[in-house]
C-alpha cells in the first residue's frame, strides 16, 4: 500500500471513474458489463492530461476517485490508471460483500453515498479548494449541485463531461462561471490555472 500525505491548503481533484476518466458506457447495460468485466479498460481521451496539468499548475494538488464502483475492482483500476500515467490517488469505492446484504448496496442510487463519500474529503481538508468532475450518465450533476450548495466557498469548479446530451438546468443553482460541460479531457484545458 502507499500513504498519501495531503497538505492541509491546496487544490484537491475529487473525480468520479466511470465515464468520467473511464470509458464505460454506463447508459448502455450490455456494453456497460463488457468495458466493466471483459474488455481492457480505456481511458476518456485527454484526461490524464486534465490530471498531469492540474498537478502541475495547482498548489499541493491532490486526486480523489469517489466512485460506486465495488472496492474489489480497485487493483485492476489502481493498475490501469497506473498504467495511463495518471497521477497517483486515494480511492473512494463501496464496500460490499458478496455474502451479506452489503451487495444490494451495489444497485442502490449513488447519490447519498457519494454525497457521504465526498463530504467526509470536505471535512476533513477545510481549508483545500476542490474541483468535482464527473458525468451526466447518472447523478454526478446533482450530486455536486448539493455539495456546491453545502460548501460554496471549498468547491472552486465543476466539471461534467456530458454523456447523454444533458442540459443546463441540471447544473440550476450553480453559478454560471462555476461549472462546465465537456466532452473530452481537451475541452477542460484552457479551465486549468494556476
Amino acid at each position: 500500500g502507499r500513504v498519501h500525505i495531503i497538505p492541509p491548503t491546496g487544490v484537491s481533484i475529487i473525480s468520479d471513474i466511470d465515464d468520467t476518466v473511464k470509458i464505460t458506457n454506463y447508459l448502455n447495460k450490455k456494453e456497460f458489463y463488457k468495458n466493466t468485466f471483459i474488455r481492457d479498460f480505456k481511458a476518456v481521451p485527454g484526461m490524464k492530461d486534465v490530471f498531469l496539468k492540474c498537478r502541475s499548475q495547482c498548489d499541493n494538488c491532490a486526486f480523489h476517485f469517489v466512485s460506486a464502483s465495488p472496492y474489489q475492482l480497485f487493483e485492476e483500476l489502481s493498475s490501469f490508471f497506473g498504467a495511463e500515467g495518471f497521477p497517483l490517488a486515494t480511492y473512494h469505492l463501496k464496500r460490499i460483500r458478496v455474502k451479506d446484504k452489503t451487495l444490494l448496496q451495489l444497485f442502490a442510487d449513488p447519490f447519498e453515498y457519494k454525497i457521504g463519500q465526498i463530504e467526509l474529503i470536505l471535512n476533513k481538508y477545510p481549508q483545500r479548494k476542490f474541483i468535482l468532475i464527473g458525468d451526466s450518465g447518472e447523478k454526478d450533476p446533482e450530486v455536486y449541485v448539493e455539495l456546491c450548495k453545502r460548501y460554496p466557498e471549498q468547491i472552486e469548479k465543476i466539471w461534467i463531461r456530458n454523456v447523454n446530451d444533458a442540459d443546463a438546468s441540471r447544473m440550476d443553482g450553480v453559478d454560471e462561471a462555476k461549472w462546465r460541460y465537456f466532452s473530452t479531457g481537451s475541452d477542460l484545458m484552457k479551465e486549468i490555472k494556476r
